[in-house]
């Protein structure tokens, strides 16, 4: 708990948060991974220490694979020693890779059938938040879904102390995810069992017939 709220101190622009999510949180955001057959391909974003990612892992099977993209460098070494070595040598038919850079970075080969973001993207500017989704997106299989979250209310918690600019940045940035979710059949789920409470948002990538049809 104590390195987690250290290095959201220290990197509170890429970190987000002051504690590890939920139990409850990461069953919400890694509820769609698991409706397709295998072999499954799978992609974290901003894997932190694992919350997210040890519920992923405990709903692999042989033949799955795992590319987990973690930015912070001490973040990356504590979810591959404590979390992925582990499950690597009592599941050795899974392919598991852990990235220690940002997703702009990273060297994936989509499509993937799902994928998991546990990124802050409210303390992103919009253009850095509108990249990393058309990356995302872009490597989302047809029909596929896209998992991310946000903090109950975060941006009005945050208008009145960013001054006039920052309030745009922050209603152009919740324009910019409502768009998504109405161009992606977005769908919520609330999650009040979390510090603090927060929404799980799902993302679906068009069906092959979405894009033949419009």
């Amino acid at each position: 708990m104590f390195g987690f709220l250290g290095e959201a101190v220290r990197n509170y622009r890429t970190t987000g948060a002051v504690a590890p999510s939920s139990r409850g949180l990461a069953r919400a955001m890694t509820s769609n991974l698991h409706t397709c057959e295998g072999p499954r391909r799978f992609l974290e974003v901003g894997s932190g220490t694992g919350a997210f990612t040890r519920h992923i892992l405990q709903g692999m099977r042989d033949g799955d694979s795992l590319d987990a993209v973690e930015l912070s460098a001490p973040f990356a070494r504590r979810l591959d020693d404590d979390v992925v070595a582990p499950h690597r040598r009592c599941h050795p038919g899974q392919s598991v890779r852990v990235h220690q850079c940002a997703i702009e970075e990273a060297e994936l080969d989509g499509p993937y059938h799902a994928i998991v973001c546990g990124l802050p993207f409210n303390n992103f500017p919009l253009e850095l938040t509108q990249r990393i989704f058309d990356i995302m997106l872009g490597l989302l299989a047809p029909g596929a879904w896209l998992t991310y979250f946000e903090y109950v209310g975060m941006r009005p918690m945050k208008a009145p102390f960013v001054g006039g600019g920052g309030r745009r940045a922050l209603r152009s940035h919740g324009d910019f995810l409502s768009e998504l979710e109405r161009d992606h059949n977005g769908r919520r789920t609330l999650i009040t069992m979390n510090i603090p409470p927060a929404w799980s948002v799902h993302l679906q990538a068009a069906s092959p017939s979405e894009d033949t049809h419009g």
